[in-house]
């Protein structure tokens, strides 16, 4: 028996919610950003002090706004470049909810997610690449895709199994003015699309996150866009309101 349609688009957009956002919902965002801290080396386009800290607010299509804070909790170095751990907490209709993200600074400029706790997908992070938020800055100034595809681990919806694929596919996006409540920044576009089939499904569902990242502070904001239908309605928009770096 094959699911409805929005059955399998639900299940798809769940899936790519959870690795674009690093966190348990579309609610949510992850840090990464190409800007240069005083202190660290050229090749490391992001302040990655402990104590460093970012607060955004977030507006998700049908949901009350939220605030989002990120704060680096250590910094240690590892082969190829350091694993960053993060504190973040997100607050909606007053209500926290705290847990922590690691991340990978390549030496390179790249920026890899590593999830963790019980949220963690391992389909979604495979060791070949899968993990990706930011090709090294030489392949994001050229605006070269890097592109990989996963496969979807089975789920149940409403109690029919389904299967399937997930492309996605990072690529720089040139240079912008982006204004949000901390300031007006220029700031390095890059975009990923994640692209899924599944089950029951004849056309993919695509989503499109679009980030903003301004040197010295890290990531300004980003955007989540259904781009399946081809409208481009704007579902989560993340601006950054304060930010403290040490």
């Amino acid at each position: 028996m094959h699911l409805t349609k929005s059955c399998a688009g639900i299940a798809l957009a769940a899936l790519a919610g959870q690795f674009l956002l690093g966190c348990d919902s579309a609610g949510g965002s992850r840090s990464a950003a190409p800007a240069r801290s005083p202190g660290a080396p050229a090749s490391v386009p992001f302040p990655v002090a402990v104590g460093d800290t970012w607060t955004y607010t977030l507006d998700t299509l049908g949901l009350p706004p939220s605030v989002l804070v990120k704060k680096i909790t250590s910094v240690r170095p590892v082969p190829g470049g350091q694993q960053v751990s993060m504190a973040v907490t997100y607050t909606v209709l007053g209500i926290p909810r705290k847990f922590h993200q690691d991340y990978l600074f390549g030496t390179d400029g790249s920026i890899s997610f590593r999830p963790a706790g019980p949220m963690t997908l391992p389909a979604l992070s495979p060791a070949n690449g899968g993990r990706v938020i930011v090709p090294p800055l030489s392949v994001v100034k050229s605006g070269r895709p890097v592109t990989w595809t996963v496969k979807m681990p089975p789920l149940k919806l409403a109690g029919h199994k389904i299967s399937g694929k997930t492309r996605f596919t990072v690529q720089g996006g040139g240079i912008a003015s982006v204004t949000v409540p901390a300031g007006t920044y220029r700031v390095t576009v890059v975009n990923m699309k994640v692209s899924g089939t599944s089950t029951g499904v004849d056309k993919p569902a695509v989503l499109v996150q679009r980030m903003w990242f301004a040197p010295h502070v890290g990531e300004v904001g980003e955007e989540i866009i259904a781009a399946s239908s081809g409208s481009g309605q704007v579902l989560t928009t993340v601006k950054l309101r304060s930010f403290t770096v040490r």
